[in-house]
């Protein structure tokens, strides 16, 4: 749901550089070779009168990670590559893309508005559209940003990209200048990439006809798109339409607006999703193909049995425990390349938790659990090679500068020694095989009793073996130490619903561990200064995480003052240190086999995908 620098004091200049120089580098990976066609079906020129036009094309989807829901303005819940990069863009374009490609930049070409511009000093930015429409025929228009707008004004604390201080706060007023122009008059002279990046990259412009309150009503009678108190009414209704059911999505008159190449024909709950072109759509890249299917799987062997029929996947991915198996797919017609993303892998510990919480507040015991996780280990033995360590919230992969020194470094890499001797010193005893207990709780840390022991309940997502493996290893390695992990295996989507933002007297607050398996991808947040997931009250900050340290450091990245790269470097650096969530493997996002017959596909750094430029050959 997911992300340059040098010694200058502008971001501005800085991040565009940066970003592109982020897509050259690469990390040592198992060699592969693919050949001619499918090197990623997405570089390789067929002539025209070998495109194929209509067909159907299947996409796999990761395990249990299925499409849920529809709204674009989500929690937590439901913040997800797959409801947003492989569900809710097809139907509902933000205004502003991103991923060119496998570099990690705007897209102007594929976004709503054209790139935006500066007024006021650099406290007001103007955003022009371009002549898109509706399927019900209305233009997409600035009135469309302005409901976006004030819903997220008014529902900000249910956006999971909610930053306080940041987006929507720091939006003192808009006004619409033209029916395609609207200007956001700002509270502070921001970074203008930072502002692309991470704030007006949030924005999904939205119909008028979702500006209601009941079915049948009249577009715009809910009155949200000019007045803000309106809102909640208006999102209170559209909830209530999400929360029907997916396979309500396809027949409802709400949902059926859209104004991207993709209508839903028709979703069930196992997460099968179908899609036809939308004959009414006027932007670029007008489908090839007349239908588009995602197909569901509940773990990566059922996916890879599928595939290796040959029959019903076009584009798939082999898991990493079978992949020296893949000159059989290419025997079968399938290219193989990793697709990697911009992002980090981590799981999450809840610090508001009323009984385990106050441990995990303890930023020592945060850096033994880190320490208990043998990454390289589990890349070479689980994932075969084919990904990198975390040891930070900047993305190692592709090296670029915004990787601090310290970061590069592991500070708290696999060292099961040191971890037995941080606890021994902070006052626990060490009890290998068994349950560490506190014996000294002045050294313990604030709140943590005399007898508290180091025994957690820990929720994963099911259905990745390799994922499985090394958690397994984990919980092998932390049990040497004295502490003890109790497994309990789930689907991804209900593993991230597990994961939510608490207060300790709240019942949602029993959960101790969470590990979804799929880390973070900076979108809409695109430049990785961590305020959506590390700032107080953030919307994913769903591990309750709060410092005001870490507060002020966020807030240096978004400003342009000083040295930009040097800002992010100290937040960066207190957050290796801190470990507001525990760092773990970062595979490659998928490893991909294409047909070799199925052309376009595009290995998008931020998990976008865009089946309008997928075609088949005659």
């Amino acid at each position: 749901m997911s992300m340059f620098r040098r010694a200058m004091g502008g971001l501005a200049a800085l991040a565009a550089g940066a970003l592109l120089l982020a897509a050259c580098g690469g990390t040592t990976k198992p060699t592969t070779k693919t050949s001619g066609s499918a090197a990623a079906a997405s570089s390789t020129t067929v002539p025209a009168s070998k495109i194929q036009k209509g067909g159907t094309a299947t996409f796999a989807l990761g395990p249990t990670a299925t499409p849920n829901w529809i709204f674009p303005l989500m929690s937590f819940t439901y913040f997800s590559v797959a409801n947003i990069s492989n569900f809710q863009y097809l139907m509902y374009k933000p205004l502003y893309y991103f991923g060119v490609g496998e570099k990690p930049v705007v897209n102007n070409r594929l976004s709503l508005a054209y790139p935006p511009k500066w007024t006021n000093g650099g406290r007001s930015v103007i955003v022009t559209l371009k002549p898109d429409k509706w399927s019900d025929g209305e233009p997409v228009s600035a009135k469309d940003v302005e409901l976006w707008q004030n819903m997220v004004t008014a529902e900000k604390a249910n956006w999971a990209a909610y930053v306080p201080g940041a987006y929507p706060d720091n939006v003192v007023s808009t006004k619409v200048l033209s029916p395609t122009s609207i200007e956001f008059n700002l509270n502070n002279a921001y970074s203008h990439q930072w502002f692309l990046y991470n704030e007006l990259s949030q924005i999904t412009p939205f119909p008028e006809a979702w500006d209601v309150t009941k079915l049948g009503a009249k577009p715009g009678s809910g009155g949200c798109t000019t007045d803000v108190k309106k809102c909640p009414a208006v999102y209170k209704f559209l909830i209530s339409q999400g929360k029907k059911g997916v396979a309500t999505y396809a027949s409802s008159p709400i949902w059926s607006v859209v104004d991207g190449a993709w209508k839903l024909q028709s979703l069930d709950t196992t997460g099968r999703a179908v899609f036809t072109a939308n004959p009414k759509y006027t932007g670029p890249d007008k489908p090839h193909l007349s239908k588009f299917v995602e197909l569901p799987f509940t773990t990566d062997t059922a996916e890879y049995n599928d595939l290796r029929s040959g029959n019903s996947i076009d584009v798939g991915y082999i898991p990493a425990q079978d992949v020296a198996q893949r000159t059989i797919l290419a025997s079968r017609g399938y290219t193989f390349k990793p697709w990697t993303d911009f992002g980090f892998d981590y799981f999450e510990v809840n610090l508001n938790n009323p009984t385990v919480g106050p441990i995990f507040r303890q930023a020592y015991i945060r850096q033994v659990l880190e320490e208990l996780i043998d990454q390289k280990g589990d890349i070479k033995a689980y994932y075969k090679g084919y990904g990198y360590p975390t040891c930070g919230p900047v993305p190692a992969d592709p090296p670029s500068q915004l990787t601090s020194p310290l970061e590069k470094k592991c500070p708290f890499s696999f060292n099961p020694k040191r971890a037995a001797a941080t606890l021994r010193s902070h006052g626990w005893t060490v009890v290998p095989n068994g349950v560490d207990t506190c014996t000294d709780p002045t050294k313990c840390g604030p709140g943590i009793k005399k007898g508290a022991k180091l025994d957690f309940q820990y929720v994963y997502s099911t259905g990745i073996a390799a994922l499985t493996q090394s958690i397994e290893t984990e919980v092998s390695d932390s049990a040497k130490v004295g502490i003890k992990l109790s497994l309990s295996g789930t689907t991804f989507d209900d593993a991230i619903s597990k994961a939510a933002a608490c207060k300790p007297s709240q019942s949602s607050c029993s959960w101790e561990i969470v590990n979804w398996g799929g880390g973070w991808v900076y979108a809409p947040d695109y430049y990785p200064t961590g305020g959506e997931l590390y700032k107080t009250g953030a919307g994913s900050n769903t591990e309750n995480y709060s410092s005001k340290t870490m507060d002020n450091l966020i807030q240096l990245t978004h400003l342009n003052k000083g040295n930009a790269l040097q800002n992010l470097y100290k937040y960066e650096d207190y957050a290796v240190e801190q470990l507001p969530v525990i760092w773990q493997p970062n595979p490659d996002y998928q490893l991909m086999e294409i047909k070799s017959n199925l052309h376009g596909f595009s290995f998008n750094t931020y998990l976008n995908i865009n089946p309008s430029d997928w075609y088949f050959t005659k």
